[in-house]
C-alpha cells in the first residue's frame, strides 16, 4: 500500500488520463493547422485571391479525412515517448509474476479478442445500429485512410501498445487500494471516454472490462497488449485479405471459437507471484 493522500491517489489516477486527451487533442490539432496553413499560404501565393477561412476550415477537414491513420500513429508515438518511461519505473517496483504455459495463454487471449470483434460486427450487421451513430461511420472511413501497412502499425500495433500502458499498465497499479472490481470498472470507464465517439465508447468500455479482468488475473502488460492487437488487427484483416467466401465462414465459426476461447481464460491458472517489492517503496 502507498503512503500517499487521498487527493493525490485520485489525481495520479486522472493525470494520466488527461494527458492522453491532451496528447490525442494537441498533436493531432497541431499537425492540421500546420498544413492547413502551409497550404493556404501556397495557394495564396500562387493567386490573387486572399485567404479565406473557408478554405482554412475545408483543408484540415480534408487533411483529417485523408491521413487521419497517419495522425493516429503521430499521436500514439507522442504519447509512447510520455508513458514509457513512467511505466518503465513503475514496473520496475512492482510484484513479479509468472504465467504456466504462456503460449497456449497467448492463442486463447488472441483468439477470445479476435472473436470478440467478430461477434460485435456480426451484431451491429443484424441490428443496424449503425444508422443511430452516423458519426461512427465517418470515424471508420478516418481510421481506413492510408496504406495498409499504415493502418496495421497505427491501428494494429501502436494504439495497443500505448493504450494498454497507460489504462491497465499505470491506471490498474495505481488503484490497488479500491477493490478490485472499483478499479477495473473506473480504468475501463476511462478507456471509454478517450474513444470520442458513442458506439465505440460503449464496445470499449466492455472491451476494457475483459482486459481489466485479464491483466488482474495474469499480472502481464504483453498478454492484454496482445489481446487489444488482435482485437484491432482482425478489423483490418477481415476489410483487406479475407475473401467474403472465408469471412462467412469465419462469422459463422466466431461464436464458438470465442466461448471455447473464454473458457480457457477462465480455467487457466493464474498468475503465480516469484518476487516482492521493496518494502516501503511506493508504485511512482
Amino acid at each position: 500500500m502507498d503512503n500517499y493522500s487521498l487527493p493525490r491517489r485520485i489525481w495520479r489516477i486522472f493525470y494520466p488520463v488527461l494527458i492522453f486527451i491532451g496528447i490525442q487533442i494537441f498533436v493531432g490539432v497541431g499537425i492540421e493547422i500546420v498544413v492547413a496553413l502551409a497550404t493556404i499560404v501556397n495557394d495564396t501565393l500562387r493567386s490573387t485571391s486572399g485567404a479565406d477561412i473557408s478554405v482554412f476550415v475545408n483543408t484540415m477537414t480534408r487533411f483529417v479525412y485523408d491521413n487521419g491513420t497517419f495522425l493516429v500513429l503521430v499521436c500514439n508515438l507522442f504519447s509512447f515517448g510520455v508513458f514509457w518511461p513512467i511505466w518503465l519505473t513503475m514496473s520496475k517496483r512492482l510484484e513479479r509474476f509468472e504465467n504456466s504455459n504462456p503460449v497456449s495463454l497467448g492463442i486463447a487471449i488472441a483468439g477470445f479478442f479476435a472473436g470478440f470483434n467478430i461477434v460485435q460486427l456480426i451484431v451491429f450487421g443484424l441490428t443496424d445500429i449503425m444508422k443511430f451513430f452516423p458519426s461512427y461511420e465517418e470515424v471508420s472511413d478516418m481510421l481506413s485512410s492510408g496504406t495498409v501497412l499504415i493502418q496495421v502499425i497505427a491501428i494494429g500495433f501502436s494504439a495497443p501498445i500505448v493504450e494498454e500502458i497507460v489504462f491497465r499498465g499505470i491506471l490498474l497499479n495505481r488503484m490497488k487500494w479500491l477493490p478490485v472490481w472499483a478499479s477495473v470498472l473506473i480504468q475501463a470507464l476511462f478507456f471509454s471516454l478517450v474513444h470520442f465517439n458513442l458506439l465505440q465508447s460503449l464496445y470499449a468500455f466492455l472491451a476494457g472490462v475483459f482486459l481489466g479482468m485479464v491483466y488482474i488475473k495474469y499480472r502481464s502488460i504483453i498478454i492484454v497488449i496482445l489481446g487489444h492487437v488482435s482485437f484491432n488487427l482482425i478489423s483490418v484483416i477481415l476489410s483487406e485479405f479475407l475473401p467474403e467466401n472465408l469471412a462467412v465462414v469465419a462469422f459463422i465459426l466466431c461464436p464458438f471459437v470465442t466461448i471455447g476461447c473464454a473458457a480457457l481464460l477462465f480455467m487457466s491458472p493464474g498468475a503465480v507471484k516469484i518476487t516482492v517489492p521493496e518494502q516501503n517503496a511506493p508504485v511512482p
